[in-house]
């Protein structure tokens, strides 16, 4: 089936809601939950779904799934007609706002390459942009349910949560080439949520040469190698806070816990830091933090495989500024309360390694901790310490991971620049 067939009104799931449901959609949120479904119609395995009211008129659009929870990602509301146009819109609107041509949300209607309108990948001024890595679509920020891309140099790493979207993917495919000028998609399918959809699990490349490349951010060199790497293969969420760090770092003992490929400890060495000593549980990680500092000529620091639980418990060491950026702990609703005692435990003993007047930038990525739980948990965490501790800032993710106000869930990153006295 052509992508435009996949619009056409004879292919679209009809999803009736319950009566009384219809503040649901009034509210612009895009997750509809099965719950509030009260009948269906049409194909089960379409890829659009518009979604009805009672009296059978359309009040949403979107991504369509048979099997999750989310029924439908809306992508449209009202009288506004979901097309493959909508779509590919989006994605080059989306892409040219990272890229800072000032582009308008509208684009002509054969979604014409934006090459005239904004700089090569070859021509990026670091100096203007300070990277060649970014999120160019953020799923519900971007008003794109279900898909994150994230651009590494010359290749890009796509997620896709959808069933529905899952089918669109030549498309995906076709803007992402036509506007990134790629080397190569890597398609990161092992991902929670296709588990749900029941979608396949492998992931694929689709490019030349290996899946893996080097950055620049902010003057500094990384390498990602997505295969292999967490999340897309680098945190590009935290580039404003590992800016921050730097400017902190000068003179400074650092300790960089749950330390990943070390990009905190690269900035911390940058910003003139006394010492910097990563610790993380994985030797594969610790490596390519080691690397990481090579490849910007901080071979000085120091590198530790260990559960960082473990180590703030165990070590005899002090420090001036501390980086506490652990995984998600809370997966799901259900792990919040052992992902309060994880964080509480993590925070109380790291808060017991600084000195006085010692800086901590502490973080929760789990989508399922709210910014007032988080905010308690350090309370009671700097209380059972025995020190105290001021907020100096809140830290949350760069201005490429755009939160939609009508769904505050993709706010997952929180965090806090503290002082501990």
């Amino acid at each position: 089936m052509r992508a435009v067939d996949f619009f056409e009104p004879a292919n679209r799931r009809i999803l009736t809601l319950k009566p009384g449901k219809e503040r649901l959609v009034a509210n612009r949120h895009p997750w509809i939950f099965a719950g509030a479904i009260a009948r269906e119609s049409g194909p089960e395995e379409a890829a659009i779904a518009d979604l009805v009211d009672p009296r059978g008129r359309r009040v949403a659009s979107g991504f369509h799934s048979l099997h999750s929870q989310i029924r439908v990602r809306a992508l449209t509301f009202g009288d506004e007609v979901l097309t493959e146009e909508t779509l590919c819109e989006r994605m080059v609107s989306s892409i040219a706002r990272r890229m800072g041509s000032g582009l308008k949300s509208k684009v002509p209607r054969d979604v014409a390459r934006l090459r005239d309108v904004r700089p090569a990948l070859s021509t990026l001024d670091l100096t203007t942009y300070a990277t060649n890595a970014m999120r160019v679509i953020n799923a519900e920020g971007d008003e794109l349910s279900g898909l994150t891309v994230d651009r590494y140099d010359d290749l890009a790493v796509v997620e896709i949560a959808n069933a529905g979207l899952e089918q669109l993917r030549p498309v995906i495919n076709d803007v992402l080439s036509r506007e990134l000028a790629l080397r190569g998609i890597w398609w990161k399918n092992d991902i929670p949520a296709r588990h749900i959809e029941r979608l396949p699990m492998d992931p694929e490349w689709t490019g030349e040469g290996e899946p893996s490349t080097e950055i620049v951010e902010n003057g500094l060199r990384f390498r990602v190698d997505p295969p292999s790497g967490q999340k897309t293969g680098f945190f590009l969420d935290q580039r404003e806070n590992r800016a921050l760090t730097r400017t902190l770092a000068g003179g400074r003992r650092v300790l960089n816990l749950f330390s990943y490929s070390g990009a905190f400890g690269v900035y911390a060495a940058a910003g003139g830091a006394a010492s910097v000593e990563n610790v993380d549980i994985s030797a594969g990680a610790i490596e390519v933090a080691r690397q990481n500092h090579g490849l910007n000529g901080f071979d000085e620091a120091s590198f530790v495989v260990a559960d960082a639980f473990d180590y703030v418990r165990k070590t005899t060491s002090r420090f001036d500024l501390l980086i506490c950026d652990p995984p998600a702990f809370a997966k799901s609703r259900g792990d919040i309360d052992r992902a309060a005692r994880g964080y509480k435990d993590i925070n109380l003993f790291a808060m017991k390694l600084l000195d006085p007047g010692a800086r901590m930038l502490t973080f929760s990525c789990s989508g399922h901790m709210s910014l007032d739980l988080f905010q308690k948990i350090i309370f009671s965490a700097a209380q059972d310490a025995g020190r105290r501790v001021a907020f100096v800032r809140r830290l949350t993710a760069a201005p490429d991971h755009p939160v939609s106000l009508f769904c505050p869930e993709g706010e997952y990153l929180k965090g806090f620049l503290l002082e501990v006295r």
